[in-house]
C-alpha cells in the first residue's frame, strides 16, 4: 500500500482494521464521527481554551480582561477571577456543546451535554486540579506538527496515476497541550475521554503496555524535532474511563529518554514496511458479524451508492480480489482525493 506519512490514528488503525485503514488512508473516505467522539471533541475544546487563556494570562500579566478567538466557538472573553469560577467552565462547556452539535448528524439530548461537563470536571477536579490547564505554565496548546523521517529507509517513490511521487516519510499530528515544568522540562498532556482499551486487541491499556505505546513514542519523539531545546520530555496521557467505559479517571506520565528515539524510529520502520507490503488488506471479519464492524465502522454501515448490494467494506474486498490493487486504487479513490496524502486531526 501507499504510504507516505503516518499519524498515531493511522499506526493504530492499521492494527485494528488493514481494511479500514486501505479506505481511510488509501482512498480517501473518512467515516462519521460517532455521538461519543463528538462529545470528546467537546470536552478537549474547553481544555483547550483554558489553556489558551492561561497562556494570555501569562504573557499579559497586567491585564484584567482574558481573551482568545477559538476556530470553533469564536472569541472568548472572560476576566482573571473568573476565570477560575466554575460558572465559568458552565459557559464555556455550553458554547463548546452548541457549537459542535449544530452541524452533527447524531442525536443530541440533555444527559449528553451533562455527559460533556462530566468530563470536564473529571479531568479539571483530579488530585486537586493536577491536570487543570489554570494550574500550569502554559508553553504551547495545540501543536501541529509534520516531521520528515531522515533515515534511508524512510525514502519513498511512488508511481501515482502515472505521476511519479518521490519523498521522504513523514509523521504528522497534533498535541493538546505542552507544559513548561523547569527551563529543562517539557510535559506533554493528552486528555482521553474514551477507553482504557486497546480496540485491535481489546487488551486494557497499562502502565507497562503504555511504554510500548505508538502514539506516546510518536509525540515523544516529535516533541524531540518541535523542542529540541528541552532535553527531557514527560509524555502524560489521562484516561477518564476504564476498558470497560465506566469512569475511572487515571493519568500515566511516562519519562521517555534519549535512548527510546531510535526505538520509536524502528517500532515505526516495521509499521511502516509491514504497510508497503501489503496489497491485499484484510477484513476484520469477513462476516461483518463481529460488533466492532457492525456498531463501529462506518464503512460496513454505508455504502458507495445506494443501488450497490454491498457496503463499502466489501465492495473494495471484492474488487481487490477480482480487479487487483492498481485497478480498486484507480477505482474507488475518492473524487478530489490527493492518493497518500489524506489531510485529518491527528
Amino acid at each position: 500500500m501507499i504510504v507516505t506519512y503516518v499519524r498515531s490514528s493511522s499506526y493504530n488503525n492499521y492494527d485494528y482494521c488493514q481494511m479500514q485503514y486501505f479506505i481511510t488512508y488509501v482512498l480517501g473516505y473518512r467515516s462519521d464521527s460517532g455521538r461519543r467522539a463528538e462529545q470528546g471533541t467537546m470536552v478537549h475544546k474547553v481544555m483547550e481554551c483554558l489553556a489558551a487563556l492561561k497562556k494570555y494570562q501569562q504573557e499579559n500579566p497586567k491585564a484584567r480582561i482574558l481573551k482568545i478567538v477559538d476556530d470553533a466557538i469564536g472569541e472568548v472573553k472572560v476576566g482573571k477571577k473568573k476565570l477560575y469560577e466554575d460558572e465559568f467552565i458552565e459557559e464555556l462547556a455550553e458554547r463548546s456543546y452548541e457549537s459542535y452539535k449544530k452541524d452533527s448528524p447524531n442525536t443530541w439530548q440533555p444527559r449528553h451535554f451533562k455527559e460533556v461537563m462530566d468530563g470536564c470536571w473529571l479531568f479539571l477536579r483530579h488530585n486537586d486540579g493536577q491536570f487543570d490547564p489554570r494550574e500550569r505554565n502554559i508553553y504551547f496548546t495545540e501543536p501541529h506538527f509534520d516531521i520528515a523521517i531522515e533515515e534511508d529507509w524512510a525514502k519513498f517513490d511512488y508511481e501515482i496515476n502515472g505521476e511519479r511521487v518521490e519523498g521522504r516519510l513523514a509523521i504528522k499530528g497534533t498535541i493538546d497541550l505542552v507544559t513548561l515544568v523547569n527551563e529543562d522540562t517539557i510535559e506533554v498532556i493528552d486528555w482521553k475521554t474514551g477507553r482504557r482499551l486497546n480496540w485491535a486487541t481489546m487488551e486494557e491499556k497499562t502502565y507497562d503496555k503504555l511504554w510500548n505505546d505508538p502514539q506516546l513514542l510518536l509525540y515523544f519523539y516529535a516533541m524531540s524535532k518541535l523542542y529540541p531545546q528541552f532535553p527531557n520530555r514527560i509524555m502524560s496521557i489521562f484516561f477518564s474511563k476504564d476498558k470497560d467505559g465506566k469512569y475511572d479517571p487515571r493519568p500515566y506520565s511516562m519519562p521517555f529518554s534519549k535512548e527510546d528515539e531510535p526505538r520509536f524510529l524502528e517500532m515505526l520502520k516495521n509499521q511502516v514496511e509491514k504497510i508497503r507490503r501489503n496489497i491485499n488488506p484484510s477484513m476484520l471479519d469477513p462476516t461483518h458479524r463481529n460488533f466492532k464492524c457492525k456498531t463501529l465502522c462506518h464503512f460496513c454501515k454505508n455504502k458507495f451508492n445506494s443501488g450497490d448490494s454491498d457496503n463499502m467494506c466489501k465492495t473494495v474486498y471484492n474488487s481487490l480480489r477480482t480487479d487487483g490493487y492498481d485497478k480498486t486504487v484507480a477505482k474507488y479513490t475518492r473524487d478530489g482525493h490527493n492518493i497518500g496524502y489524506y489531510e485529518a486531526p491527528g
